[in-house]
């Protein structure tokens, strides 16, 4: 695959309607051909032997009427081998369409497999920029919602439409044989019956699509109210955000009501065709046989066939309903593969041994392209130096470690790890020399030793233990009835416990460098000094950022850079930018202000 682009099938179905989606959904499912072709063939060999019966049963309601008017006996023997026939056609048929059962569901798993699997390696491939602008929940409704309407619809719904369409035309084609004049008169209510299920079909599209799209919506909502339930409590929130539930909900109820009014319609609507049908045929019929020109075994068929050729009608209006939803759903999945993936190189197989030595080179970089956060960085950091980087909300701090990180690569210059470039790297190499904690301290929900050992699987139990008791918190995990194999959720962990989790998971990777954003501003002062102790030994030696707003953690590094407005205003030591008098100075100063 072509760095940074998805698969050749979603560049070149980007849907954007029905039957554009459908096609890309075909190509999409062309990797099961194989399975779907052997269904679908099982459906239509069903599908004939069911259409050869009616005329068999023609034949014995005829000898059977013919006997009794002409009072003569019944041919036992010739209904007998009639009837054998039949049982064997039959039988046939269940064991066919059976088989196409298996076939095809199975075929829809493996469809629904890949495509969640599909989604979720190119959540890893897209930009953090297009995770950071949606919704969570939407993106779950995506993974799971979608996923499944598609693996419950797609691959069952193409070979009952292929099925239905052979069931109608094989229907036709028989009733026409039988007898075109019967055929014609059968015809006419499903005729009208059709053109009405097709503006049905036409207009309720729009109501799957705002079905679909809401229920991203309701996820979202759900998963924001129950991860922040803290928060809006907190702010007597409950109202504001019951009431946009409602709003949500209520649009979801409208627009699943008219989908399912719509689809609902419709075998009612296939079934007063039915009756219908039955009727003029049986009128037409009754006429025909008065005149001598037919005999009673043809309406019997014609009442079979016209229940073969009216089912697969209603199944069709089914089916188009249901591949409207999935089309929707479909709609949604595709618009995330068709998107630009971020652009990556193999892994660099002969790099040096990680020394921490990095070079930042007149960097520019701007989350959008008309407002540039970093404005010409360079910078040159020697092998275990301590880096602290300081300043004001929004300035450019945390955006110079996700450059680092390459979460993002610079519009310009080029960021160096000893003497390679990041961008001639693999965004997993990169990713390999670093430890990184968050200010937000992600969490997984397993035991504390799985969360702990997460970022180096053969972690022993003595690392987790020895990582945990050096940030402090080791004493707490052992008073656990589980210890170290209690899960997170049962826990009752604090935010700061949970931080303290993080700073362990990072000594425990022992990575060459590492990268600090405000790991212990979740923290007490006390547990702060703990902490502060593990980090003076965990960064000694190893190159490292520390990203902090109370100045008090950082005195000790080799070089404090102060960034305001993406540009370095000062650097040096504590010292050297105490004496200076300038925005450090200020900005240490306010912190303390009114302590001795």
């Amino acid at each position: 695959m072509p760095p940074g682009k998805g698969p050749a099938w979603s560049r070149a179905e980007k849907p954007e309607d029905l039957g554009a989606t459908i096609r890309a959904l075909l190509i999409y499912m062309g990797r099961d051909r194989r399975s779907l072709l052997a269904g679908i063939i099982c459906a239509l060999a069903s599908t004939v032997l069911s259409l050869i019966g009616p005329q068999l049963l023609a034949d014995i309601t005829d000898s059977i009427s013919g006997s009794i008017l002409g009072g003569y006996a019944v041919d036992t023997g010739h209904i007998a081998l009639i009837g054998s026939v039949l049982l064997v056609i039959y039988g046939a048929s269940f064991v066919l369409s059976v088989s196409e059962s298996r076939i095809i569901g199975s075929a829809s798993e493996r469809i629904g497999e890949r495509m969640r699997l599909d989604l979720n390696r190119k959540m890893d491939r897209l930009p953090l920029s297009y995770l950071e602008s949606h919704s969570i929940g939407d993106l779950m409704s995506r993974m799971t919602n979608d996923t499944d309407t598609v693996r419950s619809g797609a691959a069952e719904s193409l070979s009952t439409a292929v099925s239905a369409a052979c069931m109608i035309g094989g229907s036709i084609v028989m009733m026409a044989y039988t007898d075109w004049r019967l055929a014609l008169v059968a015809m006419v209510p499903t005729a009208a019956g059709a053109a009405v299920l097709y503006w049905v079909t036409h207009a309720s599209q729009k109501y799957f699509t705002a079905q679909q799209r809401d229920l991203g919506l309701m996820n979202s909502l759900v998963e924001e109210s129950y991860y922040g339930h803290d928060v809006v409590r907190t702010c007597n929130g409950q109202d504001a955000a019951a009431a946009r539930f409602e709003e949500i909900n209520s649009r979801l109820f409208e627009c699943s009501f008219r989908a399912r009014v719509a689809t609902g319609s419709m075998p009612q609507l296939m079934n007063f065709i039915s009756n219908l049908s039955y009727v003029t045929v049986c009128v037409a019929g009754s006429m025909l046989i008065m005149e001598g020109s037919i005999g009673f075994g043809v309406i019997v068929a014609f009442i079979v066939y016209i229940k073969r050729f009216n089912q697969p009608v209603a199944e069709m209006a089914d089916i188009v309903a249901r591949m409207q939803s999935v089309a929707s759903a479909s709609e949604r999945v595709f618009r995330i593969l068709a998107m630009d993936e971020m652009e990556d190189v193999p892994d660099v197989r002969d790099l040096p041994e990680p020394e921490g030595r990095v070079e930042f080179r007149d960097v520019r970089f701007g989350y959008t392209p008309d407002r540039e956060i970093i404005h010409g960085f360079s910078l040159t950091v020697e092998p275990g130096q301590k880096v602290a980087i300081v300043g004001p909300t929004g300035s450019g701090k945390t955006t110079i470690a996700n450059l680092l990180m390459r979460f993002y690569d610079p519009d310009s210059g080029e960021i160096l790890i000893d003497g390679v470039p990041t961008t001639s790297m693999s965004r997993r190499q990169v990713r390999e020399r670093f430890s990184m904690v968050l200010q937000d301290s992600w969490i997984s929900d397993g035991t504390i030793f799985e969360n702990v050992a997460f970022t180096k699987e053969d972690a022993t139990q003595e690392d987790v233990e020895a990582a945990c008791a050096m940030v402090g918190i080791d004493g707490h995990i052992r008073s656990l009835p589980q210890g170290y194999g209690t899960v997170i959720g049962s826990s009752g962990m604090s935010a700061g416990q949970r931080q303290q989790l993080a700073i362990a998971r990072a000594i425990v990777r022992d990575a060459s460098m590492i990268i600090l954003d405000e790991a212990t501003s979740s923290v007490d002062t006390r547990t702060e000094r703990k902490i502060q102790e593990a980090m003076d030994g965990l960064t000694s030696g190893r190159t490292s950022f520390v990203i902090a707003h109370r100045l008090s953690t950082i005195r000790n590094a080799d070089v404090i850079l102060v960034i305001r407005d993406g540009n370095v205003v000062e650097s040096g030591s504590h010292e050297d930018l105490m004496e200076l008098g300038g925005f450090y100075r200020m900005l240490y100063d306010s912190q303390f202000e009114g302590c001795e």
